[in-house]
């Protein structure tokens, strides 16, 4: 599948609400690539959108056509994050009110207790702003 039959799957599974499903998807597709973030269709069954960062492409966030937000605190699924990457990142989602685990603390990744576009587009944006800074200082500086 590529991005643009991804989000229209999404749109269509979406039912009355697809419109909106589809555009926070959009959204956030761009606010990801405006911060450089890899934006890749994903497999499986029924697809998704899976958000990357990096030359090895650290795991950040994932969006299913069905409208579930998977976030990760492991970026990399070969290596155990450091405790200053994974508990900044519980740190953060055990405070926030618009981002609602199903299980918390996540050691690899959760998924939200809400669907994408019901989800303030805000608290979406911060938390990619949060993972991406922690990739960086744990894995890109010396």
């Amino acid at each position: 599948m590529d991005k643009l039959t991804v989000i229209q799957k999404a749109q269509e599974l979406g039912g009355e609400r697809g419109k909106e499903r589809r555009d926070a998807i959009e959204k956030l597709m761009i606010y990801a690539r405006s911060k450089g973030c890899n934006i890749e269709a994903g497999g499986g069954r029924i697809g998704g959108i899976n958000f990357r960062y990096g030359g090895i492409g650290y795991a950040i966030m994932d969006l299913s056509t069905e409208g579930d937000v998977k976030l990760y605190a492991q970026p990399h699924p070969n290596k155990t994050a450091p405790e200053s990457l994974s508990g900044k990142i519980n740190k953060y989602l055990e405070n926030n009110e618009n981002l609602k685990l199903k299980s918390h603390p996540i050691n690899c990744h959760g998924l939200l207790t809400s669907k994408v576009e019901d989800i303030p587009q805000q608290a979406l944006y911060e938390f990619l702003d949060l993972a991406l800074d922690a990739i960086k200082d744990t894995y890109y500086k010396d």
